[in-house]
């Protein structure tokens, strides 16, 4: 098995780059970590710049979390970090993905991109 680099994102997106990320809405579970917990959680949307939780939990700004997700077989399971950008009770929690690996991201973004005819966020 052949170990993959990850997509390290150097220049964190600005606002300007997240709200022109496509926000598709999509029901996937995460199993989410913050150090030695673990949740399973459901998202509202995704982008391929982040996605936006819908936890019991509300996780504070800033606070870096491991991601796990996907839906086969249109979305192959993708592995990620991010980190915590905003909270809001009752709307969810974004999180914005800090570190993905290639394969992941190209994934991801033709997951997004390919259903363009569906809900958007």
């Amino acid at each position: 098995m052949q170990l993959r680099e990850p997509l390290v994102l150097e220049k964190m997106p600005t606002t300007e780059d997240r709200e022109r990320a496509p926000r598709l809405i999509a029901f996937l579970t995460v199993a989410l970590s913050e150090g030695t917990a673990h949740y399973i959680v459901d998202t509202e949307n995704v982008s391929e710049t982040g996605l936006c939780l819908c936890p019991q939990k509300l996780f504070p700004v800033g606070t870096q979390l491991n991601l796990v997700f996907g839906q086969l077989p249109e979305l192959p399971t993708i592995t990620a970090q991010g980190i915590v950008k905003w909270f809001e009770g009752g709307k969810g929690v974004g999180v914005e993905f800090t570190s993905i690996n290639e394969d992941d991201h190209q994934a991801l973004r033709r997951f997004v991109n390919s259903q363009a005819g569906s809900g958007r966020a």
